[in-house]
């Protein structure tokens, strides 16, 4: 079925999160292994390290204290249907418990699943053609950034009736992880107050730097403009011109905006980059309050807009 649908793009021009990718991983897991997906699991990863509650999603398991999930439709929450695992696999198919993620998360500093080698693979970000910055610095399976100076890797999810997140500031040896049984959900700000309490300077709430009223309105106009699929390419690096026209492209800041107009925009803070900056802003909407990034080119070009 994939095999039928065009390209969006050609490999190196841009990135696009897409689950397809983390199906055909497991596909391939299954064929090396000569095992089924969640029993490789099983045999390398939960039972070495006792996550004792991590497993499939399948509905038929008993599980003690399984938790419901639900989505705000209107003036209400409703139920979600279970996601069969079939249907995620390995792009989504797992429970589990923050004490079950802090096992993973205290394996990590350890060689215990990963050699330092993998590791360090795993957090660099890859590249574009000719080195050209994507639209995310995306590593396998992680989102790189340097947030406040802080190094930071960290990935948000979301299935039916459930949303998580899981913010690793490698060398300050804090991890905020987030399990949430609501529907689909940016809570990125969340981990980010959270590991605020534990490193003030990771703050998002604090004014560093002093805006330029009409560049910040420009970035402003952008947000806005690609959330309405009107963005003005001329205004992007080539490999965001190329994200914009992808499905993900095409939806992902509509998402950002759905929540409602625009109440507040104010720079936070300004990071300098070996090839331009990045611009923090605050961002409320509809009485609440999150954040959203800007890489700029030092030729003045936008090369990503974050949600975080």
């Amino acid at each position: 079925m994939f095999l039928q649908l065009p390209l969006e793009f050609s490999p190196g021009e841009t990135w696009a999160y897409d689950n397809t990718g983390y199906y055909l991983l497991g596909i391939i897991i299954e064929k090396v292994s000569g095992k089924p997906y969640f029993e490789f699991l099983n045999d390398r990863i939960f039972r070495p390290l006792g996550m004792s509650a991590t497993r499939s999603t399948d509905p038929q398991t008993v599980v003690p204290n399984r938790v419901s999930g639900y989505d705000w439709v209107k003036d209400k929450y409703v139920n979600r249907p279970v996601l069969m695992p079939d249907i995620a696999f390995s792009a989504g198919s797992i429970i589990s418990t923050v004490g079950d993620m802090a096992k993973w998360d205290a394996a990590l500093y350890t060689d215990r699943i990963l050699g330092a080698s993998s590791r360090n693979q795993m957090w660099t970000a890859t590249r574009g053609n000719d080195g050209a910055t994507l639209p995310f610095d995306y590593g396998f399976g992680w989102f790189i950034d340097n947030y406040r100076g802080h190094r930071l890797v960290q990935h948000t999810g979301g299935t039916p009736g459930f949303s998580s997140a899981f913010y690793r500031f490698i060398d300050d040896g804090l991890t905020v992880i987030i399990l949430t049984n609501h529907s689909d959900t940016i809570i990125d700000h969340w981990a980010i107050d959270i590991a605020a309490m534990y490193v003030p300077s990771l703050s998002r709430r604090v004014i560093r730097a002093a805006a330029d009223p009409k560049f910040s309105a420009g970035l402003r106009t952008q947000l806005i403009d690609a959330a309405k699929g009107k963005a003005n390419l001329s205004e992007f690096t080539e490999p965001m011109r190329k994200f914009l026209g992808t499905a993900t492209g095409k939806g992902l800041f509509g998402w950002y905006l759905e929540g409602g107009e625009i109440q507040g925009f104010e720079l936070s803070s300004i990071e300098d980059r070996p090839d331009g900056r990045m611009l923090r802003y605050r961002l409320t909407i509809g009485g609440s309050v999150s954040e959203v990034s800007f890489f700029v080119t030092r030729d003045n070009k936008t090369g990503q807009m974050l949600f975080w």
